[in-house]
C-alpha cells in the first residue's frame, strides 16, 4: 500500500521539478513502508533526515529557477518554504516526546500536496514560457 501516489495533476510542467517531486513521493513511500514494517527508530530518523535534506535541496532548486527567470511571486514562495521549515522544526524539536514518524509524514504529505496545487502549479506555466524563449 502506498502512502502517496504521483498524479499528473501534480505536474508543474517543469521536468526537473516534476522529477524531484516524484523522488520526494518515493521517499515518503519508503518511510511509510519502514514505519509499517516496524523498522528501528534510528533508521527511520536517518530516512527522515534524508527526506528533510532533499526538501531543502528541492526548495533551493525551485528558488534558484524563480530567481533566474524573475518569477514575480518568488518572495511569497520563499515565505511558504520558510514557514514549512519552521513548522517542521517545531514538530521535531520537542525533546520530551519521541518522534511520531507517521504524524510527521502526514504533516509532510498534507503541506506538500497543498503547496504543489496552490503554489508550484502557479510557477509552472510562467517558468515554462520563460524557458522556451
Amino acid at each position: 500500500m502506498r502512502f502517496f501516489n504521483w498524479d499528473e495533476n501534480l505536474a508543474t510542467g517543469i521536468p526537473e521539478c516534476d522529477l524531484q517531486h516524484k523522488k520526494l513521493i518515493n521517499m515518503f513511500n519508503a518511510i511509510y513502508d519502514s514505519i509499517r514494517l516496524n523498522i528501528d527508530k534510528k533508521a527511520l530518523k536517518e530516512a527522515l533526515d534524508s527526506l528533510i535534506d532533499y526538501f531543502d535541496k528541492h526548495f533551493a532548486f525551485e528558488e534558484k529557477l524563480m530567481e533566474k527567470y524573475q518569477y514575480p511571486e518568488i518572495n511569497i514562495h520563499r515565505e511558504e518554504h520558510k514557514n514549512f521549515k519552521e513548522a517542521l522544526n517545531k514538530i521535531l524539536q520537542n525533546p520530551n516526546e519521541e518522534i511520531n514518524f507517521l504524524e510527521v509524514l502526514k504533516f509532510f504529505k498534507n503541506w506538500w500536496f497543498n503547496h504543489i496545487l496552490t503554489m508550484d502549479k502557479k510557477y509552472g506555466p510562467f517558468l515554462e514560457a520563460k524557458m522556451k524563449k
